[in-house]
């Protein structure tokens, strides 16, 4: 069915995350033009009242905190349609992202694999029969599914033909872009970029024309001492800032929430935080006793850490989420005499998710030196000759102060020149060999043709809150941006829901 049909295909939906203010009243925009049939939407508490548009009756609601862990209240399950060997062998890659996503629910406990293992079965086994059960036939995310259980819907509508939508926040602020894929990333900007520089192959930087926003940020972005992305002034609140929130502001909760202590099952708590603590005030010390100062006379490689748990590392770096396989490859392949300098990201990562094991390989590298946390990132990325990163803005940075990147995920910028985008060995010989060998290098003209790309191709406004703490725009903007182009994503959707089967 084409776009311009009379009779649109009716839209069964889930909907994930858009239960923040802007991204339910974008929605509800949309939904003046575009009403859906039905939908199911998966967000952080249940208790919302039912989107405008969309009649109660044919709306469905999963609280995430509560389906995470793998408990669908009422469900009842052999019911469902059972899993059989063939769903399973071909969802083995979701299996393995899952089994890694299951991290972000690991802030005060292990969870074994047994445990795991169940979830993620079950997980996909309801999803499964849901989507077959309601005829979906899209997957609208507000942002990058990366969570439990949008991860397992992502996955089986890919295998299953149903089309997928999401946006994805940029470095930029007020700039995301629609994605249907977590490795082909921002395809409208990758476009636009390619149909650019085929149009201007070549020209002065200065004959760019950016509108005020994007040039403001191109000047800021290529002085040496850079700019870091606004995203990053957020500060974020420590465990002992919340306990001292909740003394000052409520303090008869923190007492009842004290008292908890002084039972049994509050002393193992507490025995477990003092473990965890312990843990890593031990992975602190023995980095910052094996880091060392870097010798800018030497040439090197930049690595910044990715804090982990995060988007950014998974699913966005895939594999290259443990960040030592990254810097194992590149030791392979950089040339005698150039060092691998590796900088711990300043945010202490979850305490099971960066361990000393982690950083005795790293030591054990023949080109590697772990850089001590004082050393200021954009010195170290100015006197580097590459960047190397899974997703890290510090890669998007590098590209204005011709720098080439070897980046090991899949995000936004990777389409850029200068980039190089590395998944197999090969791919990091030929990256290495480009820079060392051959001294390929963005310039100045393509990384501001590639800005320009941005700005043409880029949503307005977002979805995802985050950003939107650190918004120029009013709400009502990001409400028409989103609305705009969410319309425009499903019209050309259309042939695509059409086509879903549901033959079994």
């Amino acid at each position: 069915m084409s776009a311009s049909s009379s009779s649109p295909v009716p839209i069964r939906a889930i909907l994930g995350r858009f239960g923040y203010p802007v991204a339910r009243k974008s929605l509800e925009r949309l939904f003046q033009d575009r009403p859906f049939a039905f939908c199911a939407t998966i967000t952080i508490g249940a208790a919302l009242k039912p989107f405008l548009g969309v009649p109660a009756e044919a709306q469905d609601w999963f609280d995430s905190s509560v389906a995470r862990n793998c408990s669908y209240p009422g469900v009842t399950w052999h019911e469902l349609l059972p899993l059989d060997e063939e769903l399973i062998e071909r969802m083995r890659h979701c299996e393995i992202i899952f089994m890694d996503t299951v991290n972000r629910l690991e802030w005060k406990r292990r969870i074994p694999y047994d445990t795991r293992k169940l979830w993620y079965l079950r997980h996909l086994r309801f999803w499964n029969d849901y989507l077959h059960r309601h005829r979906i036939n899209l997957f609208l995310s507000a942002w990058l599914p990366h969570e439990i259980p949008d991860i397992i819907i992502y996955h089986l509508c890919k295998l299953k033909g149903i089309p997928v939508l999401y946006f994805r926040a940029s470095t930029e602020r007020d700039t995301e872009f629609a994605e249907h894929d977590l490795e082909e990333s921002a395809f409208r900007l990758r476009d636009r970029y390619r149909a650019l520089l085929a149009e201007r192959p070549e020209g002065k930087a200065e004959d760019v024309v950016l509108n005020a926003a994007f040039e403001d940020r191109f000047t800021a972005l290529t002085v040496p001492e850079g700019q870091k992305p606004v995203i990053e002034s957020i500060k974020l609140l420590t465990y002992k800032d919340h306990v001292s929130q909740l003394l000052l502001r409520r303090p008869l909760q923190f007492l009842r929430f004290g008292l908890r202590y002084l039972s049994p099952v509050g002393w193992v708590r507490a025995l477990g935080a003092m473990q965890r603590w312990r843990s890593v005030r031990a992975r602190k010390a023995f980095y910052d006793v094996h880091a060392v100062e870097p010798d800018f006379s030497q040439p090197y490689v930049y690595m910044a850490l990715h804090f982990q748990p995060e988007a950014s590392s998974l699913p966005m770096g895939g594999a290259y989420a443990d960040q030592v396989l990254m810097a194992t490859l590149l030791d392979r392949f950089l040339p005698d005499g150039v060092l691998l300098y590796i900088k711990e990201h300043p945010r202490e990562s979850g305490w099971l998710t960066r361990t000393i094991e982690q950083y005795q390989t790293l030591l054990s590298l023949k080109h590697v030196r772990l850089v001590k946390r004082s050393a200021d990132t954009f010195k170290l990325r100015e006197h580097c000759q590459a960047v190397a990163t899974v997703t890290g803005s510090v890669g998007y940075e590098a590209l204005f102060r011709g720098k080439p990147v070897f980046l090991f995920g899949h995000c936004f910028y990777q389409y850029a020149q200068g980039v190089h985008p590395i998944h197999t060995a090969e791919d990091c010989e030929k990256a290495v060999h480009a820079v060392f060998t051959e001294g390929k290098r963005p310039s100045p003209y393509t990384s501001r043709l590639f800005m320009k790309a941005m700005e043409e191709s880029r949503t307005g406004g977002l979805l995802d809150p985050w950003g939107i703490r650190v918004t120029a725009l009013p709400d009502e903007e990001h409400v028409r941006a989103n609305a705009a182009s969410l319309l425009r994503e499903l019209l050309e959707l259309e042939e695509a829901m059409a086509a879903v089967s549901f033959s079994r």
